[in-house]
């Protein structure tokens, strides 16, 4: 007996507001259906190209600036692995901000950079990780029964984080430097918690989503800095703050009225060149 192979057809139909709608037909209808309808939300994504193009820009001047002088002995690119834990805090804005009291969270991030170096002085270091953010933030407050209720809120927050900083480097004999540098950030969401614990009751652990219809928004722009150490052997050990100045509150998820959250992050990072 000959059995003909399902022919399949893919018709890929762009719709508004970036949504891509896609259509699959089975012509044979061996599967019992005639159609399926698969939707992909491409929002975000394109967003985060979008601004992940425009933070990249940068850093594409200045491999162009540095492939003109690749000659010069003096310029050199490393590539790096870094990682650490972090302190990461949550800026609020709440109508009765003076009953939160906020903490940092500990998640933690890992990922790798370039660094282009010019000469013994500056270069320019890109970089991606998967960074961690959030915060704690405890309310204490009466409520309409004048009941007192104890809010405790815990965010541990992941994103994907491309950072282009701009380095000056102070040499201190025998190849190691000490280097201070800033630069933008761009950050897309991935995904989180929120561990909210009410009162005395045992604490829930709840996702957060990112995007138009979640929690949090899915990006985050910002300012990272740094000052470290780097070796002659290419080990560094730095600190690092990256300020956000996006308000990254979608939906309010928290157990008080906060209207708010801007993202202020502290990690120690220890890395290797090679």
């Amino acid at each position: 007996m000959n059995h003909q192979p399902a022919l399949h057809v893919f018709i890929i139909a762009l719709r508004s507001k970036h949504t891509y709608r896609f259509y699959c037909w089975n012509i044979n209808n061996q599967f019992q259906y005639s159609w399926k309808f698969i939707y992909l939300q491409a929002t975000n994504l394109i967003e985060f190209m979008k601004k992940l193009l425009l933070t990249l820009i940068s850093t594409v001047a200045a491999i162009g600036a540095f492939a003109q002088n690749y000659g010069n002995s003096d310029n050199t690119i490393t590539f790096g692995l870094a990682g650490g834990s972090n302190l990461a805090y949550l800026q609020l804005k709440s109508a009765n901000r003076q009953y939160v009291y906020t903490d940092a969270a500990n998640p933690f991030s890992i990922g790798f950079n370039a660094d282009i170096k010019f000469n013994d002085y500056f270069s320019v270091r890109p970089g991606i990780f998967y960074a961690g953010m959030g915060g704690t933030m405890d309310a204490v407050y009466v409520d309409n029964s004048e009941n007192n209720v104890d809010v405790y809120d815990e965010y541990k927050l992941h994103y994907l984080q491309v950072n282009t900083d701009l380095i000056g480097h102070l040499p201190v004999g025998d190849g190691a430097n000490i280097f201070l540098g800033a630069g933008p950030f761009y950050a897309y969401g991935l995904n989180g918690t929120n561990r909210q614990t009410i009162s005395t009751f045992d604490p829930i652990v709840y996702k957060i989503s990112f995007g138009k219809n979640g929690d949090f928004k899915s990006s985050d722009f910002g300012v990272s800095t740094v000052l470290g150490f780097q070796g002659a052997k290419g080990w560094s050990i730095s600190a690092n703050i990256d300020f956000g100045l996006t308000d990254v509150m979608q939906n309010n998820t928290s157990g008080f009225d906060a209207s708010q959250f801007k993202t202020i992050t502290f990690y120690l990072s220890i890395g290797q060149s090679f």
